[in-house]
């Protein structure tokens, strides 16, 4: 059954990424994965759909296409030329759908967030905001979603709204690589396989703990730079350092800059303070690693 789960949890996320997340009815049949496919649909992964479909391969011979009609009973049949008339059940007629509202819900309870949080629809079969957890003392707001790069503009924008800077999970069935130079390449995108696995009542976590441990976004090497600080986040050998508003705002200036000296009355002039009371010594007091890398001053009050 382990493998039949891991097979079956491959194609949800592959229905999740399609553009209409539907199987056609012979596919439970003829497919490679029928047994696969049956486990989703057992387990409430999948469902029938309403439409009956136009036409499907007759059940018996597999030779010719048949038009199903519903029948005084309230079943379905349909005329083979070999067969004759032939009995159908739901699942022979009418197409297979996965519902990604659903797969949110089950998402969220397997984090062991439901009762907390509402699984609260962002952009409408795109990106579900599930809730909030708490890990290693750090607050993090986890999301999921599918068919994110089409739309990838706005799931930042929503994204940015809801999640403080680096506090962002995104869930998704969507490949995390393929979106590495886009604009949700500084998220934390979480292949929903690595860390997700089907059992009978719905989903089971694991290892989600190795990726929020990681102070590397994936690929991200040993970079050191301020290219996240649009998100108040500095890279120094790969690791993220969380800034205050007013430290970005110091490092916004000095970049901007372009390694021309600033001095300490315009940056003051900047932030809104007292040059008589700036102090960049103070204002990195937490921040000392990221001043020591990206910051050097003179006795003159220039950075």
């Amino acid at each position: 059954m382990q493998g039949c789960n891991d097979i079956a949890m491959a194609l949800l996320c592959g229905l999740l990424e399609q553009p209409q997340r539907t199987l056609h009815a012979d596919g439970l049949r003829l497919s490679e994965y029928a047994d696969a496919y049956r486990h989703l649909l057992d387990i409430g992964a999948l469902v029938s759909g309403n439409e009956l479909e136009s036409s499907v391969l007759c059940p018996s011979c597999s030779e010719h296409s048949l038009t199903p009609v519903a029948d005084s009973a309230g079943g379905y049949r349909a005329y083979c030329f070999d067969c004759g008339w032939i009995p159908l059940v739901p699942r022979d007629v009418k197409p297979l759908s996965v519902v990604p509202g659903q797969i949110a819900r089950w998402l969220t309870a397997a984090l062991g967030l439901a009762g907390r949080f509402r699984c609260e629809p962002v952009i409408d079969g795109v990106l579900w905001r599930l809730g909030e957890l708490e890990h290693r003392r750090k607050r993090r707001t986890v999301f999921f979603g599918s068919r994110l790069i089409e739309q990838a503009a706005a799931v930042k924008t929503h994204v940015d709204r809801l999640a403080a800077p680096g506090a962002e999970v995104i869930l998704t069935t969507a490949d995390p690589t393929a979106m590495a130079d886009g604009p949700l390449g500084d998220f934390l995108l979480i292949p929903l396989r690595a860390v997700v696995h089907l059992r009978k009542a719905g989903f089971v976590l694991e290892n989600l703990d190795a990726y929020l441990d990681r102070t590397l976004r994936p690929g991200g090497g040993n970079e050191t730079s301020l290219r996240l600080l649009s998100r108040r986040i500095a890279l120094i050998e790969g690791e993220s350092h969380p800034l205050s508003p007013q430290v970005c705002q110091f490092l916004s200036l000095l970049d901007k800059a372009g390694g021309e000296p600033l001095h300490k009355r315009a940056i003051a002039d900047a932030l809104e303070m007292n040059v008589d009371a700036f102090k960049a010594a103070t204002m990195f007091k937490r921040h000392k690693p990221v001043y020591d890398v990206f910051v050097a001053g003179d006795h003159n009050g220039r950075y």
